[in-house]
């Protein structure tokens, strides 16, 4: 799958870039994101001693190898998503969405949507009490990634959304801790919303969505 190995690539990335990070930490150069790319490992080269910058060049090719193949497979996956879609959520993004749910008219109801998510909240009953706690993250972990990242974007390029509209105060503020419930519950909403648009029940009009052309 298209989708999976684009992940398994940025995984990868992100493994051997963290190897590269950690030695220039611990030699006291500090953290360099995206330490590989020419511009920051052309700086690295005059800082760092020549062992250091001799196990880095070991490692610059394959990260820049796996630039390449990450950029590839986003462009197929574009490929896959040519049509209209809500500004903020990438064509990439999309794709990789559709092909882990599927098919999205074998859900019947919001909540089997975000179960497969696993974004629905754990539940504790006692008597007439019930008292909802985190969510359960039993579903497709690269669902819940996906849907999290498209939350962040969202809330740049779709302000008038309405399940941002709910928490802007609390996104608006300062605490950390709520920001991040803030995300979740709006993810929540955000797959229900986009089960319901590819089912027909809803329209992006409705949901006060701006569109785009793919």
């Amino acid at each position: 799958m298209e989708s999976r190995q684009h992940d398994w690539l940025v995984e990868e990335r992100k493994r051997i870039g963290a190897r590269g990070n950690a030695l220039l930490l611990s030699q006291g150069y500090g953290s360099w994101n995206n330490w590989w790319r020419p511009k920051s490992f052309e700086r690295l080269s005059g800082l760092v001693a020549a062992w250091v910058l001799k196990q880095l060049t070991r490692w610059v090719g394959i990260l820049g190898e796996l630039d390449q193949q990450i950029q590839q497979a986003k462009a197929q996956l574009t490929q896959q998503c040519p049509g209209p879609r809500p500004k903020g959520m990438g064509a990439p993004s999309v794709a990789q969405l559709n092909a882990e749910v599927l098919d999205w008219n074998l859900y019947s109801s919001g909540r089997k949507i975000s179960c497969l998510a696993g974004m629905v909240p754990s539940e504790w009953s006692t008597g007439s009490g019930q008292r909802l706690g985190s969510i359960t993250k039993v579903g497709v972990p690269a669902i819940r990634r996906i849907i999290t990242e498209m939350v962040w974007r969202m809330i740049l390029f779709q302000p008038q959304y309405k399940a941002l509209q709910k928490w802007r105060q609390v996104l608006e503020g300062s605490n950390p801790g709520l920001k991040k419930k803030a995300v979740v519950a709006i993810g929540r909403q955000l797959i229900v919303d986009i089960w319901r648009l590819q089912t027909g029940r809803i329209s992006a009009q409705e949901l006060k969505l701006i569109m785009i052309e793919g």
